[in-house]
């Protein structure tokens, strides 16, 4: 009993570090991770076009100070992408508010407390989520909870390094880049309207060199 109560509390902490739980090796630029395989940008991005366009229920997770407030340079652009890309594939968008207040001084009138993610997507049961600019630290944790505790495909287009315990992630995705996934996305759909896709590859079969 003990060891399992342990064993528990051991998962527990390692849901809440920042470190990855899968040891993975981020993707370069020009590369990127699909279900733990390097693969080329432009096939991971037809892959993940795929998927969101089968998806029952997609969500687009992006930080208010981009898609509310416009802070920072390129917000407008980064939003207008988004906008793009979730009209393609009929996701809901939702902002997260990614800067947690100071407690316990918490000024009710004006701060929120951010929501969790997983318990957003495990009560409106999406399939996949995206999450586009999402704060690093607050990502990394949400995206262990979400594959601990969901079968939700996540995608992770980040503007860093990127993070390994998502479904799928890119790293340095900037507004050129998202509006690229819009594109190929569109592109894929077309494929799919026609009858024309002709499935190579299932999911966790991608491999380095695929095209």
């Amino acid at each position: 009993m003990q060891v399992a109560v342990e064993k528990e509390r051991n998962k527990y902490l390692d849901l809440l570090s920042p470190v990855p739980v899968l040891e993975l090796s981020h993707p370069e630029k020009g590369k990127a991770l699909v279900n733990e395989k390097i693969v080329p940008e432009q096939a991971a991005l037809r892959e993940v076009a795929r998927t969101l366009l089968l998806a029952k229920n997609p969500v687009i997770f992006v930080p208010g100070r981009i898609l509310l407030w416009g802070w920072g340079e390129g917000s407008y652009e980064k939003a207008e992408a988004v906008r793009v890309l979730a009209a393609e594939v009929g996701a809901e968008i939702l902002p997260v508010m990614d800067v947690r207040p100071e407690y316990p001084k918490m000024r009710t009138a004006t701060e929120i407390n951010p929501y969790h993610v997983d318990l957003v997507i495990g009560h409106n049961k999406y399939d996949v989520a995206v999450f586009m600019g999402v704060e690093c630290s607050y990502a990394d944790v949400a995206l262990k909870i979400i594959r601990d505790g969901t079968e939700c495909y996540t995608v992770a287009l980040c503007g860093h390094l990127g993070h390994v315990d998502a479904s799928a992630t890119f790293c340095h995705m900037g507004r050129d880049q998202i509006a690229e996934l819009a594109a190929v996305v569109a592109e894929v759909k077309q494929e799919l309207q026609a009858g024309q896709w002709v499935e190579k590859k299932h999911h966790g079969n991608l491999a380095e060199g695929d095209v």
